[in-house]
């Protein structure tokens, strides 16, 4: 009966042990994975700002296109009119005409 009881206890005590090991063993992996979890919420992070940046260098992009482009068609104007400016100034008060017109009558 004593051989039981020593082997229960035995038993016991190695049961003991490796809860002991198993609990040690889940915090190591706790710290590992929480560590893992920075460290792949840390290259999001900087994906998502590369990103970013590239758009907003396209952005810049097309707005500096959408200057050159609104310049070089203020400049067309402008050596149209000097061009002709008797015609562009005829153009002028016709599309004036017409359009004060166009108010008179949505004002009736």
């Amino acid at each position: 009966m004593s051989t039981k009881k020593n082997d229960v206890s035995k038993d016991f005590e190695v049961l003991k042990a490796d809860v002991a090991k198993l609990r040690s063993d889940l915090s190591s992996t706790t710290t590992k994975l929480i560590e893992l979890g920075k460290d792949e919420s840390g290259a999001a992070k900087e994906k998502a700002q590369l990103e970013a940046a590239k758009l907003l260098d396209e952005l810049e992009g097309a707005i500096e296109e959408s200057k050159n482009k609104g310049s070089r068609a203020l400049e067309s104007v402008e050596d149209r009119i000097t061009e002709k400016p008797l015609l562009s100034l005829l153009i002028a008060f016709i599309l004036g005409l017409f359009l004060g017109k166009i108010i008179d009558t949505n004002n009736k």
